[in-house]
């Protein structure tokens, strides 16, 4: 599924789908990790783990902040953003430090 390059959601649903990519602290590692180059599957399993890595990778990429060809994982504009965003938020000891 290719959604484009977009840099923020435009409308209640894609917030939603952004939202739910977001709340799993698994989720939010991945976006930070990808925002710091880790840009292959393989990278992001050895990182992460195996457990249900299709699922948050296709999660991440219904909310429109990755795209994965092969094994390789782009991120959007809006992936970047939200990277940025939750990495300053683990910094501050927000959402959650793992």
């Amino acid at each position: 599924m290719k959604m484009g390059r977009k840099a923020k959601p435009e409308s209640p649903e894609e917030m939603a789908l952004v939202h739910h990519a977001l709340e799993s602290p698994i989720r939010r590692n991945m976006i930070i990790l990808m925002n710091q180059g880790v840009l292959s599957v393989p990278e992001i399993e050895a990182a992460v783990g195996p457990n249900m890595l299709e699922y948050h990778l296709h999660r991440l990429e219904l909310a429109g902040l990755i795209e994965v060809h092969d094994d390789k994982i782009l991120l959007t504009e809006a992936g970047v953003a939200y990277g940025g965003l939750v990495k300053e938020q683990k910094e501050k000891g927000g959402a959650d430090k793992t």
